[in-house]
């Protein structure tokens, strides 16, 4: 046989190879947590923990605001009880309600923004938790039609090795020595079909005489211009 057609056959099988251990690889990271699903959970998470910040400031406002109304319950009931009765300290009493009352509707005013917040961040939450579901659902229907995939694929894989064992094993060793030592050099792509008298690896157009030495060369011929090995059919 004809043996830059050997190495053009192992070629197409090295290539075949490598597109599928190529898609086996895309098909396996399909299985593994997408960066899609570590945002949605991340997200979801930083909208809970905003909740639980906003939850824990409105209770700490609500017992302020308690612990407040129970002193001003007593200031109040000291200036109207009769106890008092000496007007500098009747002021001082009033003084102190009113300061006790304004404080109080400050933290009033603070609670209605804070639960307005917690309000937002419910469904915030609400959300992130949709958008999450959503991705985990998209993941496991991809999931389980890649493992499916990469089945096909290993067994595909599996079956043109031992085809390119074969086909190698028919190459003189000095031949594939030639073609595994071009590989790395030429992209994975050693061997050039010769197409109307033109190299197919660097495009470049052959003296006849070249087509001529280069048909059922052995060794094969390489081109000049690309250092290929030249196939003629």
């Amino acid at each position: 046989m004809d043996p830059a057609k050997q190495l053009y056959d192992l070629q197409t099988l090295d290539l075949r190879i490598a597109a599928d251990a190529a898609r086996l690889e895309a098909e396996r990271s399909k299985i593994q947590e997408p960066a899609e699903v570590r945002q949605a959970r991340s997200a979801a998470k930083a909208a809970e923990q905003q909740l639980e910040g906003l939850q824990k400031q409105l209770r700490a406002s609500e017992q302020e605001a308690a612990a407040i109304n129970v002193k001003k319950t007593a200031v109040h009931a000291k200036l109207y009880g009769g106890a008092v009765t000496v007007p500098r300290e009747l002021a001082a009493l009033e003084a102190e309600e009113g300061a006790l009352a304004k404080s109080v509707s400050q933290l009033e005013d603070r609670e209605l923004e804070l639960m307005a917040k917690v309000e937002d961040a419910e469904k915030l939450i609400a959300g992130a938790a949709a958008e999450l579901q959503g991705q985990l659902a998209r993941w496991q229907s991809e999931g389980s039609a890649a493992v499916e995939h990469i089945g096909e694929l290993e067994s595909e894989l599996r079956q043109l090795q031992a085809e390119r064992a074969e086909q190698a094993a028919q190459v003189s060793p000095a031949n594939l020595a030639l073609y595994e030592r071009l590989r790395p050099r030429k992209a994975n792509r050693p061997v050039a079909l010769v197409e109307n008298n033109m190299c197919g690896g660097c495009r470049v157009s052959l003296p006849s005489g070249d087509v001529h030495r280069a048909r059922g060369a052995d060794p094969p011929h390489l081109c000049d211009n690309c250092g290929r090995v030249l196939y003629v059919k």
